[in-house]
């Protein structure tokens, strides 16, 4: 089983962007991207196989697929010194990115057994950052990067006329993790991990409610390369040794209420707790060498503080369906950081977040229907004054822009 997944996975290779707070992608459909994620008490195409595979009993008997991705674009962070800045800073930027970030959702609904099943194959969880080497922040860091694929299948029961329920397993598998700087090069691959979900629908003409829960992954990295930097005294310049870490994914809840107070409008309202407090250290354990003991000073262990803490992101969204093809979607969200002042680092730059997006769906046919989106992710800006170390601390601004499209047929 694990091989048939691996070999699966593989299709679906790429590198993320950080979006939602920490390093969480929170953007998985364009149907839901359009009314700003808040979907987990709508769920009723393909896409409910990740935000809420219970939706599926309250949908037509038979099969939904759903194929598409999202173009991310991001323009780059700007770093700016300020006078608690070490002394020698200079104003720079970290480069320019673009990513596309596929999903697979498929969903199958018997009326008759009132059972369904559900499967979802998507990237949640990415980052990537590159700073100048040339730059003063390269010290601390020059290269982030997480790439990963997930795998979620379900099974649905349907309670009630008005009750569902859902139950699962997540497959993640991380392809890539770098953490670089100008001392030293960490790359680890190959790993993965597993945990559950569990869902919950109640529904009824006009008013819906759901919850989502996903658990904790935990991804131990063994054996990761890692690789003596130029910052080094020259004899220490590119000798290797390995090391181990690990990365554990955070459970989260996400909940949320719908109301179709006619048959244009539908209104969604998410709100969606993260515990990131799972992300409270980055220890890598060196293996003896003449490296790691330049590295860590004799102790082959480095301790890297990250201390987040959880968050709470509120979601609203809106689909008005103005003929009996179209519709029009928009949303705004309010994403907080889980990165405290005093443990912020240039390799995840990130601060508040508010998301603002809109949709379009165009029914082709019957079975077709084409789903378009764009977010514009504003990061307020952060002005950093309490790093212990200066290198990091300055003023941080950044943008992304998110297209996306998706194909759904039913059959």
């Amino acid at each position: 089983m694990k091989k048939v997944l691996v070999l699966f996975s593989l299709l679906f290779v790429w590198s993320s962007a950080v979006q939602a707070g920490g390093y969480m992608i929170g953007e998985m459909s364009s149907r839901s991207t359009g009314m700003a994620s808040a979907f987990t008490a709508v769920s009723d195409d393909a896409s409910a196989a990740w935000h809420n595979p219970a939706g599926i009993a309250f949908t037509d008997d038979g099969n939904q697929i759903m194929l598409g991705g999202a173009a991310i674009m991001i323009p780059g962070v700007d770093y700016t010194p300020n006078a608690f800045s070490a002394p020698g800073s200079t104003a720079t930027s970290s480069n320019s990115k673009a990513f596309f970030v596929p999903h697979a959702y498929f969903t199958h609904w018997n009326e008759g057994s009132r059972l369904g099943a559900t499967i979802s194959v998507n990237a949640p969880f990415g980052l990537e950052t590159d700073w100048p080497a040339t730059s003063s922040i390269a010290l601390s860091n020059t290269f982030s990067r997480i790439s990963m694929v997930n795998i979620n299948p379900s099974v649905v029961f349907k309670v009630s006329d008005h009750l569902s329920v859902s139950g699962g397993f997540s497959y993640a598998y991380l392809m890539n993790v770098d953490l670089n700087s100008l001392a030293q090069k960490l790359e680890g691959k190959g790993k993965d991990g597993w945990g559950g979900t569990a869902s919950i629908m109640y529904k009824n003409d006009t008013f819906s409610f759901g919850v989502m829960y996903r658990s904790q992954i935990k991804l131990d990295i063994n054996g990761g390369l890692i690789t003596g930097g130029s910052a080094l005294p020259a004899p220490f310049v590119g000798l290797t040794t390995t090391g181990n870490t690990s990365l554990t994914l955070p459970d989260m809840v996400n909940t949320g209420i719908a109301w179709k107070p006619n048959e244009s409008w539908l209104l969604s309202l998410d709100v969606d707790w993260v515990n990131w407090k799972t992300f409270n250290e980055i220890r890598i354990v060196y293996a003896p060498s003449t490296i790691s003991t330049v590295l860590t000073g004799g102790t082959n262990v480095n301790v890297i503080q990250e201390n987040w803490k959880d968050t709470v992101a509120f979601r609203a969204g809106a689909e008005w369906k103005y003929n009996s093809e179209m519709r029009a979607r928009f949303g705004y969200i309010f994403d907080p950081t889980p990165i405290k002042d005093v443990d912020f680092s240039p390799s995840i730059p990130g601060n508040d977040r508010h998301i603002f997006s809109v949709g379009y769906g165009y029914d082709l046919n019957p079975q077709t229907t084409l789903d378009l989106a764009y977010a514009y992710v504003w990061f307020k800006e952060r002005n950093q004054t309490v790093s212990a170390n200066t290198l990091r601390n300055g003023t941080y601004k950044s943008d992304v822009h998110i297209v996306m499209a998706s194909l759904s047929y039913r059959f």
